[in-house]
């Protein structure tokens, strides 16, 4: 026996063994002894539901997975989105294709909805895998409807940017952890790269004063569609340093899509910079609050 071989035996024979260790019911009560131990000196709490000693529960792990395992099309109730690439058509032309396609992991309700804030608002960037997991999901069948209709090329992953008042309050990008996570992985499409391109104009020197008024634009959270798109107009910029080639393909990605006021803005950044806007894509998705496109 070559000695590359004998070694392959002995390690699987060592892994036989410590698998054995791991199952006895004294190591099984040392290990559980342990977490509780550090469950006091590093308390820890489900991030969904609160159980306690534990960073996300088996039993809502599995509503995430199950919430999230099939992408659909979102963009059906939200009202601020803008026109799809192309469009050519006018008002109560009954096409399905008159806005920007968005695809979305899942709800954004139960399980997801809370995990969602937890990562976000409740400083638990701990619980970051499963919404990468989901975000990954939404990307693929994103991009395979944008390589189903004709476009081959590099496709630029455009986030949606973090306002600076949230920054400084949870010290981290939510969005832009995700990305990076699913990016230092190899977890992204195929023919992607992420292009931090869009960002508030609050964040850039030297803007006219006329823009003032949409350098801070107030929280998105209790607007409707229509306070949405008023709040968020002109409030976003080209990047400064950033330039785009004629036609690259652009795909937008945000947390949650509401009435898609934010989307539409990163879209009028980008369109107006000479880019395709093929789409978007989010972790979930949640009824908008007015319905009266």
């Amino acid at each position: 026996m070559h000695w590359h071989e004998r070694r392959v035996t002995r390690l699987a024979a060592v892994a036989v063994w410590l698998d054995g260790v791991l199952q006895r019911p004294t190591t099984v009560r040392l290990l559980g002894a342990g977490r509780d131990f550090w469950s006091l000196v590093l308390p820890t709490e489900c991030a969904a539901c609160t159980s306690p000693a534990v960073t996300l529960c088996p039993e809502c792990l599995a509503r995430v997975r199950a919430a999230t395992v099939r992408p659909f099309r979102a963009d059906g109730g939200a009202d601020a989105l803008p026109a799809a690439e192309g469009y050519e058509g006018g008002p109560g032309d009954p096409t399905d294709i008159d806005v920007l396609p968005v695809t979305a992991a899942g709800h954004y309700r139960g399980t997801v909805s809370r995990l969602l804030l937890s990562y976000k608002n409740r400083r638990r960037t701990d619980v970051g895998r499963p919404l990468q997991a989901a975000l990954a999901g939404a990307l693929q069948t994103a991009v395979q409807g944008i390589r189903k209709r004709g476009e081959q090329g590099m496709i630029l992953l455009v986030p949606v940017p973090s306002r600076g008042a949230s920054m400084r309050r949870r010290g981290y990008d939510p969005l832009g952890l995700l990305l990076a996570g699913l990016d230092r992985r190899g977890e992204l499409p195929a023919g992607c790269h992420v292009a931090a391109l869009v960002v508030y104009r609050g964040a850039l020197t030297g803007e006219p004063s006329v823009l003032a008024s949409r350098a801070r634009p107030v929280s998105q959270k209790g607007l409707g569609g229509s306070q949405r798109r008023i709040n968020v107009h002109a409030s976003m910029a080209l990047r400064p340093g950033r330039c785009l080639p004629p036609g690259a393909v652009c795909l937008v990605i945000d947390d949650v899509l509401t009435t898609g006021a934010t989307i539409a803005e990163v879209t009028r950044v980008l369109r107006h910079a000479g880019a395709i806007v093929a789409g978007a894509a989010v972790v979930a998705a949640t009824p908008a609050p007015s319905r009266s496109r």
